[in-house]
């Protein structure tokens, strides 16, 4: 019990940890609103979604990419991938062929009408912060690679928990 009582030093320390949460989520955000702007600008270019023209990125720079390694690189459900290379697909941006000895494997190619929006698509935003993130020295990139593990660990519980009934 005596773990459960508050003191005016815990409340400090849990204070200072919630600002510090705060201060955490705020940056979180200020990386999430340059993402979504960049993908914004994306989208008036062209006419395509943010997430359109970063699969087309991706396949361009992968040429015969498999769906699920687009799906890993995207960071979406293959289902997700799928739907998006539909629409694509729809409007003669990609073409999928299907592996000749496992029909299972799917890769993905632009088409000729593809490879003139990726021309003249901007960098994807996610290259800038990819790029940012290559420039940080590998104690900080450990130390978020730590963080966000243990962020998204806790979401997943949290999820899970929801989703099984049970407060968190």
């Amino acid at each position: 019990m005596e773990g459960n009582v508050i003191t005016p030093r815990s409340r400090v320390r849990r204070a200072k940890g919630e600002s510090r949460a705060e201060e955490v989520f705020a940056k979180m955000l200020t990386i999430q609103r340059a993402i979504q702007s960049g993908m914004q600008a994306m989208d008036g270019s062209v006419g395509m979604s943010g997430s359109q023209l970063s699969a087309m990125w991706h396949i361009s720079a992968t040429p015969g990419l498999r769906v699920t390694a687009l799906a890993t690189a995207m960071c979406v459900q293959h289902s997700t991938a799928s739907n998006l290379l539909d629409k694509l697909e729809k409007r003669d941006l990609i073409r999928r062929e299907r592996n000749s000895q496992d029909q299972r494997v799917v890769s993905v190619f632009l088409t000729d009408r593809g490879h003139e929006i990726v021309k003249k698509m901007p960098g994807p935003l996610h290259g800038k912060l990819r790029n940012a993130l290559r420039d940080l020295p590998e104690s900080v990139l450990d130390s978020l690679g730590t963080g966000m593990t243990a962020l998204l660990a806790s979401l997943s519980s949290a999820t899970k928990e929801k989703e099984n009934g049970k407060p968190r």
